[in-house]
């Protein structure tokens, strides 16, 4: 159960111009007492990136063995399996056996990252988001029980402007 500090209305509009989609999600959703906050944001930015996709699904757990955002296939296979922060390695590599494309959403400079990064391109549907960490640290310490983000995605750049700030990233790694 959800410590009510800890729960979100989500009212998002996302401009996705890689999608060349405009659309709005609406949701309530919970960061869970295990989850940090920069983990929590990830998952949010990462359903953003991929809600263009109606199948796309937000997981409101913290498990290493679900997905923090999926979409799965009619024949309940998962085609595109999301995991954000600090994933656990040996994990993600019995994953990508499992699914058609495996993604890994971070922050650039992390120790995860630089420890990880050449073992995460040796697996071949393996792709890779890394926000910088200011972005991220922003954007959590900024979370407020109402999140009406507007959202933009381009090419290189994601902003998140709220009623009161607009977030940029400085540097983003998207392949």
């Amino acid at each position: 159960m959800s410590d009510k500090n800890r729960v979100f209305k989500a009212n998002f509009t996302i401009a996705d111009l890689r999608a060349n989609r405009n659309h709005k999600e609406v949701f309530t959703t919970a960061c869970g007492r295990r989850e940090s906050y920069q983990h929590f944001v990830l998952k949010l930015l990462s359903y953003c990136l991929f809600s263009h996709n109606e199948s796309a699904i937000l997981n409101t757990s913290h498990s290493d063995s679900e997905p923090d955002v999926s979409i799965k296939a009619l024949d309940d296979h998962y085609q595109t399996w999301l995991a954000v922060d600090q994933p656990d390695i040996v994990q993600l590599n019995k994953i990508a056996k499992r699914v058609d494309e495996l993604w890994v959403v971070t922050t650039l400079n992390h120790e995860w990252l630089q420890e990880y990064e050449h073992q995460l391109e040796l697996i071949n549907n393996s792709h890779l988001i890394a926000f910088d960490g200011n972005f991220i640290e922003q954007l959590a310490s900024h979370l407020t029980k109402n999140l009406q983000w507007d959202v933009t995605i381009d090419q290189q750049t994601v902003s998140v402007s709220d009623k009161e700030n607009f977030y940029q990233t400085n540097e983003l790694v998207w392949h």
